[in-house]
């Protein structure tokens, strides 16, 4: 099982196919596994590292709560591990990580394509009712999960999480069982995020600084904050391009997986060739 023990922490990654190197960093509650229906295709161009976030699944827990910037850090580590600079994806959490590396380590980034990051601080000073009471709904449904893992209900938190923050009313049914198994395996992860008071919040001055081409997505079918955080982004980030999925919700990369990587693709066409990295 390839590891690298990288700031303390042994993180499991793979790597298939060749090409110009692509980093996926997945969300919360899941692993690598998620990116599955991707790989194949992407493989065909890229050179794909998937990896599992500290204290999920195959990769070890650091001796402490983890936190936003430490799986940046990670990131960073990894990437520096492997070789870079690289073309780095996230998606939702996974998303807001690979966008904090963006501002601290844009010396590391080919490009960046992120969908849907959670990053509702984003949205605290908004005038428009429906996104304060959206918010509000969030922050409830958030602290049910978190007693509902303090109290060993995985599963109920797994889906609460799913039902009512991520996809949606059915989203859960709609997911594979073995993908349900991984998100109720890794629950006790979500509570670090819960924890940590700059989860959901970036360095928006260094963002805004960023030459890094940026794509940023959203679907839609998603719940309305994700596409109000990416409306945000966009105005922040000068370099930044934005798509929708049609159809698609918080995970187009498993329900739309080769629109996903035609659209990825286009968009690394459109930035320019990246460098291979050394080996």
């Amino acid at each position: 099982m390839p590891t690298a023990t990288v700031n303390g922490v042994a993180l499991y990654y793979e790597i298939v196919g060749t090409g110009d190197r692509v980093v996926l960093t997945h969300g919360s509650w899941t692993d690598a596994t998620g990116w599955a229906p991707v790989v194949a295709d992407l493989a065909e161009r890229y050179e794909v590292v998937t990896w599992d976030r500290r204290g999920h699944s195959r990769s070890r827990a650091g001796d402490s709560p983890g936190s936003r910037t430490e799986d940046a850090a990670d990131l960073a580590a990894l990437i520096e591990y492997l070789g870079g600079p690289v073309h780095v994806v996230g998606n939702s959490y996974g998303a807001i990580v690979t966008l904090t590396l963006v501002a601290a380590r844009p010396d590391l980034i080919v490009t960046a394509a992120v969908h849907e990051p959670p990053l509702f601080a984003l949205l605290e000073d908004a005038d428009d009712p429906a996104i304060t009471r959206a918010l509000a709904a969030v922050h409830r449904n958030v602290s049910t999960v978190a007693r509902l893992i303090e109290t060993g209900d995985h599963r109920g938190a797994a889906e609460h999480f799913i039902e009512n923050v991520a996809l949606g009313p059915g989203g859960w049914e709609r997911l594979p069982a073995a993908f349900r198994a991984v998100l109720e395996a890794n629950a006790p992860t979500y509570l670090d995020e819960v924890r940590d008071p700059t989860a959901l919040s970036i360095d928006a001055a260094a963002l805004a600084a960023t030459t890094v081409p940026l794509l940023l997505t959203h679907g839609t079918e998603s719940p309305a904050l994700f596409p109000a955080v990416i409306a945000e982004l966009s105005l922040l980030v000068p370099t930044a391009q934005t798509d929708t999925y049609t159809g698609a919700g918080h995970l187009p990369h498993t329900t739309h997986p080769h629109e996903w990587v035609a659209r990825l693709t286009a968009f690394h066409d459109q930035a320019g060739p990246g460098e291979r990295p050394a080996e």
